[in-house]
Protein backbone atom coordinates (compact mmCIF):
# COMPACT_ATOMS: atom_id res chain seq x y z
CA UNK A 1 0.00 0.00 0.00
CA UNK A 2 1.29 3.42 -0.86
CA UNK A 3 2.23 5.84 1.90
CA UNK A 4 -0.06 8.83 2.47
CA UNK A 5 0.66 11.79 0.21
CA UNK A 6 2.50 14.83 1.49
CA UNK A 7 0.62 17.75 3.10
CA UNK A 8 -1.02 20.08 0.62
CA UNK A 9 -1.60 17.32 -1.90
CA UNK A 10 -5.09 15.88 -1.97
CA UNK A 11 -5.11 12.11 -1.71
CA UNK A 12 -7.10 10.36 -4.40
CA UNK A 13 -8.61 8.55 -1.48
CA UNK A 14 -11.13 9.87 4.03
CA UNK A 15 -13.70 10.24 3.38
CA UNK A 16 -11.07 10.01 3.51
CA UNK A 17 -10.85 9.45 1.58
CA UNK A 18 -14.27 7.53 1.33
CA UNK A 19 -12.99 10.96 0.77
CA UNK A 20 -10.16 13.17 -0.27
CA UNK A 21 -7.49 14.52 2.04
CA UNK A 22 -5.07 17.37 2.21
CA UNK A 23 -2.45 15.48 4.20
CA UNK A 24 -1.87 13.84 7.54
CA UNK A 25 -1.44 14.88 11.15
CA UNK A 26 0.65 13.30 13.87
CA UNK A 27 -2.06 12.84 16.51
CA UNK A 28 -5.59 11.41 16.26
CA UNK A 29 -8.82 13.26 16.85
CA UNK A 30 -10.92 11.56 19.51
CA UNK A 31 -10.65 8.13 21.04
CA UNK A 32 -11.83 5.10 19.03
CA UNK A 33 -12.60 3.26 22.29
CA UNK A 34 -15.21 5.92 23.09
CA UNK A 35 -16.68 6.25 19.61
CA UNK A 36 -19.76 4.64 18.08
CA UNK A 37 -19.88 3.51 14.46
CA UNK A 38 -22.82 5.12 12.63
CA UNK A 39 -24.35 2.45 10.38
CA UNK A 40 -25.48 5.11 7.89
CA UNK A 41 -21.90 5.24 6.61
CA UNK A 42 -21.76 1.54 5.75
CA UNK A 43 -21.59 0.85 2.02
CA UNK A 44 -19.63 2.08 -1.00
CA UNK A 45 -19.04 5.78 -1.66
CA UNK A 46 -17.80 6.99 -5.04
CA UNK A 47 -16.22 10.21 -6.28
CA UNK A 48 -14.21 11.21 -9.33
CA UNK A 49 -11.20 13.52 -9.50
CA UNK A 50 -9.68 12.44 -12.79
CA UNK A 51 -9.67 8.92 -11.34
CA UNK A 52 -12.54 6.78 -10.11
CA UNK A 53 -12.48 6.32 -6.34
CA UNK A 54 -14.61 3.89 -4.35
CA UNK A 55 -14.43 3.79 -0.56
CA UNK A 56 -15.82 0.55 0.87
CA UNK A 57 -16.92 1.25 4.45
CA UNK A 58 -17.55 -1.69 6.77
CA UNK A 59 -17.91 -1.97 10.54
CA UNK A 60 -14.80 -3.30 12.27
CA UNK A 61 -16.64 -3.46 15.56
CA UNK A 62 -19.35 -1.41 17.28
CA UNK A 63 -17.02 1.56 17.57
CA UNK A 64 -14.82 1.66 14.47
CA UNK A 65 -14.77 1.13 10.72
CA UNK A 66 -12.42 -0.44 8.22
CA UNK A 67 -12.33 1.64 5.04
CA UNK A 68 -10.90 0.12 1.84
CA UNK A 69 -10.31 2.82 -0.77
CA UNK A 70 -9.95 1.56 -4.34
CA UNK A 71 -8.68 4.04 -6.94
CA UNK A 72 -8.59 3.28 -10.65
CA UNK A 73 -8.76 4.68 -14.14
CA UNK A 74 -11.69 4.15 -16.49
CA UNK A 75 -11.15 1.60 -19.24
CA UNK A 76 -11.86 2.31 -22.89
CA UNK A 77 -15.49 1.26 -22.73
CA UNK A 78 -16.12 3.00 -19.40
CA UNK A 79 -17.68 -0.16 -17.97
CA UNK A 80 -14.75 -1.08 -15.73
CA UNK A 81 -11.68 0.46 -14.16
CA UNK A 82 -7.98 -0.34 -14.32
CA UNK A 83 -6.63 -0.61 -10.74
CA UNK A 84 -4.25 2.18 -9.77
CA UNK A 85 -4.01 2.35 -5.98
CA UNK A 86 -5.44 0.76 -2.85
CA UNK A 87 -5.42 2.19 0.68
CA UNK A 88 -6.91 0.67 3.84
CA UNK A 89 -7.74 2.58 7.02
CA UNK A 90 -9.04 2.08 10.53
CA UNK A 91 -11.52 4.90 11.19
CA UNK A 92 -13.78 6.34 13.87
CA UNK A 93 -16.12 9.28 14.47
CA UNK A 94 -15.72 12.21 16.85
CA UNK A 95 -18.12 15.06 17.58
CA UNK A 96 -16.65 18.56 17.85
CA UNK A 97 -19.09 21.33 18.73
CA UNK A 98 -21.93 19.48 17.07
CA UNK A 99 -20.01 18.69 13.87
CA UNK A 100 -18.96 15.17 12.91
CA UNK A 101 -15.34 14.32 12.10
CA UNK A 102 -13.90 11.08 10.76
CA UNK A 103 -10.36 10.11 11.74
CA UNK A 104 -8.63 7.60 9.47
CA UNK A 105 -5.42 5.80 10.34
CA UNK A 106 -3.55 3.95 7.57
CA UNK A 107 -3.22 0.36 8.68
CA UNK A 108 0.51 0.30 8.02
CA UNK A 109 1.00 2.77 10.90
CA UNK A 110 -1.00 0.75 13.43
CA UNK A 111 1.52 -0.84 15.77
CA UNK A 112 5.05 -1.85 14.89
CA UNK A 113 6.30 -5.11 13.41
CA UNK A 114 9.87 -6.42 13.34
CA UNK A 115 11.53 -3.08 14.02
CA UNK A 116 9.16 -0.99 11.87
CA UNK A 117 9.50 2.38 13.57
CA UNK A 118 7.15 4.48 11.44
CA UNK A 119 5.18 6.94 13.51
CA UNK A 120 1.37 6.79 13.39
CA UNK A 121 -0.29 9.22 11.01
CA UNK A 122 -3.92 10.26 10.73
CA UNK A 123 -6.25 11.84 8.21
CA UNK A 124 -9.00 13.94 9.76
CA UNK A 125 -12.02 15.13 7.81
CA UNK A 126 -15.35 16.73 8.66
CA UNK A 127 -18.26 14.81 7.17
CA UNK A 128 -21.82 15.78 6.38
CA UNK A 129 -24.33 13.13 5.36
CA UNK A 130 -27.38 14.08 3.30
CA UNK A 131 -29.24 11.02 2.06
CA UNK A 132 -27.07 9.30 -0.55
CA UNK A 133 -24.53 12.16 -0.57
CA UNK A 134 -21.55 12.38 1.76
CA UNK A 135 -19.44 15.54 1.78
CA UNK A 136 -15.95 15.27 3.28
CA UNK A 137 -13.83 18.31 4.10
CA UNK A 138 -10.34 17.54 5.37
CA UNK A 139 -8.53 19.68 7.90
CA UNK A 140 -5.35 21.39 6.70
CA UNK A 141 -2.32 19.88 8.48
CA UNK A 142 -0.19 22.95 7.67
CA UNK A 143 -2.62 25.30 9.49
CA UNK A 144 -0.52 26.50 12.46
CA UNK A 145 -2.96 25.59 15.28
CA UNK A 146 -3.10 22.07 13.82
CA UNK A 147 0.69 21.90 13.47
CA UNK A 148 1.05 22.95 17.10
CA UNK A 149 -1.25 20.20 18.43
CA UNK A 150 0.79 17.66 20.38
CA UNK A 151 -2.03 15.55 21.81
CA UNK A 152 -5.53 14.45 20.84
CA UNK A 153 -6.93 17.01 23.29
CA UNK A 154 -4.83 19.75 21.67
CA UNK A 155 -6.10 18.78 18.23
CA UNK A 156 -9.72 18.78 19.34
CA UNK A 157 -9.30 22.20 20.94
CA UNK A 158 -7.61 23.59 17.81
CA UNK A 159 -10.47 22.37 15.63
CA UNK A 160 -13.16 23.57 18.04
CA UNK A 161 -11.60 27.04 18.24
CA UNK A 162 -11.22 27.40 14.48
CA UNK A 163 -14.39 25.82 13.09
CA UNK A 164 -15.38 29.14 11.55
CA UNK A 165 -11.93 29.80 10.10
CA UNK A 166 -11.77 28.79 6.40
CA UNK A 167 -8.01 28.20 6.77
CA UNK A 168 -8.80 25.12 8.84
CA UNK A 169 -10.25 23.20 5.90
CA UNK A 170 -9.27 21.97 2.44
CA UNK A 171 -11.71 21.89 -0.46
CA UNK A 172 -14.75 19.66 0.13
CA UNK A 173 -15.15 16.40 -1.74
CA UNK A 174 -18.65 15.16 -2.56
CA UNK A 175 -19.19 11.40 -2.69
CA UNK A 176 -22.26 9.39 -3.68
CA UNK A 177 -23.44 6.12 -2.15
CA UNK A 178 -23.68 3.13 -4.46
CA UNK A 179 -27.18 1.90 -5.17
CA UNK A 180 -28.40 -1.59 -4.36
CA UNK A 181 -27.86 -2.61 -7.99
CA UNK A 182 -24.31 -1.24 -8.00
CA UNK A 183 -23.51 -3.19 -4.82
CA UNK A 184 -23.98 -6.40 -6.80
CA UNK A 185 -20.67 -5.60 -8.51
CA UNK A 186 -18.66 -5.07 -5.33
CA UNK A 187 -17.18 -8.56 -5.16
CA UNK A 188 -15.99 -8.31 -8.77
CA UNK A 189 -14.51 -4.85 -8.12
CA UNK A 190 -12.55 -6.05 -5.11
CA UNK A 191 -11.34 -9.10 -7.00
CA UNK A 192 -9.93 -6.74 -9.64
CA UNK A 193 -7.85 -4.99 -6.98
CA UNK A 194 -6.74 -8.15 -5.18
CA UNK A 195 -3.75 -8.67 -7.45
CA UNK A 196 -2.78 -5.00 -7.58
CA UNK A 197 1.00 -4.70 -7.47
CA UNK A 198 2.24 -1.61 -5.68
CA UNK A 199 5.31 0.21 -7.03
Amino acid sequence: MNAPKSPGMILPVVLIALLSFAGCVGVPLGDPAKSTADSRLFGVWEWRDGHINRAVVRPWDQRTYVIDVLTGDPTGDGAAIAPRERNVFKAWLTDVRGQTFLTLQPIETIGTVNGDDRKPTYLVTRIKLDGATLTATAIQPDFKPIQDAKTSADLEQAIATNLDNPKLFANPVVTTRWTTDQMKGLEKLQETFRELKQP
